[in-house]
């Protein structure tokens, strides 16, 4: 019976294969190792776990959310406030931020949406 493989060494294995190029079937090996081993309650931790360590070698996934659609200036800008090698945008639409963006990177996040200053406002009592 083969030993149980811990996240982090799941996620140093998909690493090594996004730099080599070989990501897509090194993430279909890893989700039928989660299948067969009945880990599947803990992709997303597997998920985060592989986004840490891209992130330690400089190539950061952020989650952007807008109320509208990105222009390629305020991707640049991204970019550049992530200070990453290389960088991949998950972008999503959500018109109830009004406006204002929100970035989700490991370990970090960064709220500037209009509903959350208006949020903020509200508990302030102002």
């Amino acid at each position: 019976m083969q030993g149980r493989i811990s996240r982090r060494k799941l996620a140093d294995y998909a690493a090594d294969a996004a730099q080599s190029g070989s990501l897509t079937e090194a993430i279909r090996e890893i989700a039928a190792y989660m299948i067969e081993s009945r880990r599947v309650r803990e992709v997303q931790l597997v998920v985060r776990a592989i986004e840490d360590e891209l992130a330690a070698r400089g190539v950061v996934v952020a989650r952007v959310a807008t109320a509208r659609p990105l222009e390629s200036d305020l991707k640049k800008q991204i970019a550049a406030l992530v200070n990453a090698r290389e960088i991949h945008i998950a972008e999503t639409l959500e018109p109830e931020l009004i406006g204002g963006v929100r970035i989700e990177t490991p370990g970090k996040i960064l709220h500037a949406t209009v509903k959350s200053k208006l949020l903020a406002l509200r508990q302030a009592k102002i």
